[in-house]
This record gives structure tokens, sequence and C-alpha cells, in this order.
């Protein structure tokens, strides 16, 4: 049987042709970047402590989550296997690196960090689905905006942004200087932050009592959003709407 055509009136087939013409973009496209290098401020900005100890009974350097508060001596289990406490490390040993990546594997985002000696093999820091990191990343870094407005994320994760009812969209030629800024910051942050992406915007003008409506909607690279400042930086402009 053929698929019965959904009705649309000509009021809204009218709105929706305005809304389309009128939805702003901006991007930057290029091949999707799935690792990046970061630092020990970074591994901690994301909850955890860089630990050197025992594990299983051999030397290692590996993760715990910052907010059970190891200290030198510990000795605790964790997946079946028990972990000893030497230090936390607040700097990185000359030439070391933490590496991470990001990949899709059933259907969504996992996200692989790698403490990576001067030296020697790689250690497999964690591998934690890449929304589940980046909404407690968000939290605790007080990142609200990124938070509420967090939808998805794969290779890339998407941000929506909504306030107020949809109506008519408004003309570039009208649209007040705060969208008009929104896009022109957009656009730099996609050259010199974030490298290839997208950001969308529609404005509806102001409701009665003066408040903006509007709908804006982020693309972004997954292991860009691991860059602190690029988080602090996308979650200000989100703010800077309101």
């Amino acid at each position: 049987m053929k698929p019965r055509a959904a009705r649309v009136s000509a009021e809204e087939l009218e709105q929706k042709h305005r809304q389309v013409l009128n939805t702003f973009v901006r991007e930057l496209w290029g091949p999707i970047p799935s690792g990046i290098e970061v630092g020990l401020k970074s591994l901690k900005a994301w909850g955890f402590d860089l630990v050197f100890g025992l594990r299983g009974g051999e030397e290692a350097v590996f993760v715990s989550a910052a907010a059970k508060g190891r200290r030198a001596g510990d000795v605790y289990e964790e997946a079946g296997e028990i972990f000893e406490v030497r230090r936390i490390l607040e700097e990185l040993p000359k030439g070391a690196r933490i590496w991470v990546e990001v990949a899709l594997e059933d259907r969504r985002g996992v996200v692989r960090a790698y403490y990576r000696p001067e030296r020697g093999p790689a250690t497999l820091l964690f591998a934690l689905p890449a929304a589940e990191l980046l909404l407690a990343y968000f939290k605790k870094r007080g990142f609200g905006h990124l938070l509420s407005a967090f939808h998805s994320s794969g290779l890339t994760t998407e941000f929506v942004k909504r306030r107020g009812e949809a109506g008519r969209a408004v003309a570039f030629e009208a649209l007040p200087p705060k969208m008009r800024r929104a896009l022109r910051e957009a656009q730099d942050t996609l050259k010199k932050h974030a490298g290839v992406g997208r950001f969308t915007l529609v404005y509806f003008g102001q409701n009665k009592d003066g408040d903006d409506r509007y709908q804006v909607t982020w693309l972004l690279p997954t292991v860009r959003l691991f860059d602190v400042e690029l988080a602090e930086h996308v979650d200000k402009l989100l703010a800077a709407l309101d």
C-alpha cells in the first residue's frame, strides 16, 4: 500500500518556506578529527586523577575517579583487578602524552584515552560512551548551556538550543545585532578552534514580553570538545544568546 502523503496547509507551507530560507548557516568541512592530544588538566577536568601505582601487582599508570578521593597507600578492587595507589600525578613525566580517540561503535560514540610514555607501549586509561563522559564533564565544569543543549554524540556532537515558540522567521537584514554577532563568532570558532563543523540560526523575533525567540544548532567534532578551552568558549557563545 502506498503511504499517504502528509497534508500541509498553504499557511504551513508558506511558514516552512520562510523558515528554511531564513535559517542561516555557517559551516566548514574537511576530515572529521578522531584523535587529539590533551594535557593533564583536561583529564582532571573530566573528573579523573592520573595515578602511578600497582595494577595487578605490577607498576602501572592508570586513572581513578577524582570524586573517590584516592590517596597514596590506598588499595582497592575494580572490575576484578587490585589497584594500589603510590601517588597522584600532578604533572606528566617528561615525554609522556595523553591521547584521546573517538570512534563510532554500536551506533554511538565511544571515547578511549591512552597514556603514552616516552618509551614503551601505550596504556589504555579508559573506554567510555562519549555521551556519558561529556555529560559528566559538562556538569563538573559548570558548562550549563552545553549540558542543556546537548542532543546527541557520535564522531560529532550536536547541540540544539530553542527559546520561545516558532513563528515567522526573520530575514537576515532584520536580524538584531546580537544574532548577527552570533553568526560571526560561530564562523570564527569553526575556523580558529573546531576546524570543522556547522552552526545554524533561525530567529523568530520577540514575543509580547520582548524576549527573543530563536533556534540554534551546533555540530562539532566530539574529540575537539575535550579541549577545555573550546568547550568553555562554545558554552559562552550559547549563553550570550540569552
